[in-house]
């Protein structure tokens, strides 16, 4: 499964999304795909990034220290069920930051009733020979970078993001993780 959206979200939020990012204290401790037990240190690839929200359980929930960012992130998360028209609990918030030469690697999100959504963000204009593509294994396909885009795929489809090919631009992404509600 793979659908891409344009123009779920108003032009400027996603620029004062992006904006808000660049106030974030990005850490490089996001580890995609982690195998090492208990702290998941080992991964495919390691880059900048942030966790906004994670529900452990039914009744155990973290936040991200800037509430203001994550309360609208999920209200953001309300309006992409609305309009996929998908029944689903939101399980999970984060976002990535990539420059130039930090290219993903190919990993999964989540679980076989997980529905993954990422928003591409930049605070530049970008044309299409700048790079910033989503790749999309199971279906060998390569999303083009678009401001704004947001990308569904299910929970265990292989996948990365690319960074732009010119130094000093930031390409950012969020990550939306929602189980399905049976």
């Amino acid at each position: 499964m793979l659908d891409i959206y344009d123009g779920i979200f108003d032009r400027r939020w996603v620029d004062e999304l992006a904006h808000s990012f660049w106030q974030e204290n990005w850490k490089c401790g996001n580890i995609a795909s982690f195998t090492t037990w208990p702290y998941g240190l080992i991964g495919n690839h390691s880059f900048l990034g942030n966790k906004f929200f994670k529900k452990k359980s039914s009744n155990i929930i973290e936040y991200n220290s800037n509430k203001k960012l994550t309360n609208t992130l999920i209200k953001a998360f309300d309006a992409i069920i609305n309009k996929t028209k998908k029944n689903l609990e939101l399980k999970e918030i984060g976002a990535n930051l990539q420059f130039n030469g930090m290219d993903g690697s190919y990993h999964s999100d989540g679980g076989p009733d997980d529905i993954i959504y990422v928003l591409m963000l930049s605070n530049e204009t970008i044309d299409e020979v700048m790079g910033g593509s989503f790749i999309h294994k199971p279906t060998d396909t390569e999303v083009k970078f678009r401001h704004g885009r947001l990308i569904e795929f299910g929970g265990l489809d292989f996948h990365k993001g690319n960074a732009f090919n010119k130094k000093g631009i930031a390409r950012f992404s969020v990550k939306w993780v929602g189980s399905i509600i049976k």
